[in-house]
């Protein structure tokens, strides 16, 4: 038999079977996905610790030195807080539910504490230097806890949308519960 007529093998890459994303594709949909999912809650975080800063509303009674001292380091735990609550919700499986939101909740009424006792001139029987260490830590702590319900929330969303996005696509090659295995 001639070699030249004897037929190829298939050779086809799994990328170009006609059920497979393109390659271009799922790149594009893994940042578009990343960016959706842990990107926004980051940005509403740090606008909601640049608003107060650049006087476009306000979210605590305080002064300014300790806005201006501490507000890059509140900015960046607040950062954190909401990258980590977007993460950890979004993917594992706890999910951020009554109890979850409540405590969080409740932990930002606490943070704020402080600031309404300092609002009315009550420093709880500790000496001004105290209480000012208290309302610093408050202070960064608040943004922090911020960031977990802003990013805690938004999983909630980003998983509402996943879970009636996936009852009416059809299901995908490789694909399980809307990640790739």
């Amino acid at each position: 038999m001639d070699p030249l007529a004897m037929p190829l093998p298939d050779r086809r890459s799994p990328d170009e079977e006609p059920g497979a994303p393109e390659r271009g594709a799922a790149w594009l949909r893994a940042l578009l996905r990343v960016t959706g999912e842990h990107l926004l809650p980051v940005l509403v975080t740090a606008a909601l610790n640049l608003g107060p800063r650049w006087g476009y509303f306000s979210l605590l009674p305080l002064s300014a030195g300790l806005d201006h001292t501490y507000g890059n380091l509140a900015l960046l735990f607040g950062i954190a807080a909401a990258l980590v609550g977007s993460v950890t919700f979004g993917r594992a499986a706890p999910r951020f539910d009554i109890p979850a939101f409540v405590g969080t909740a409740g932990a930002g009424l606490v943070t704020v504490t402080p600031f309404i006792l300092a609002r009315a001139g009550l420093t709880l029987g500790a000496a001004p230097r105290h209480f000012d260490i208290a309302t610093t830590f408050a202070y960064v702590s608040f943004f922090a806890v911020v960031g977990l319900l802003v990013g805690g929330c938004w999983s909630v969303v980003v998983r509402a949308i996943r879970d009636a996005s996936e009852r009416h696509a059809p299901p995908q090659a490789g694909m399980r519960h809307g990640r790739w295995e």
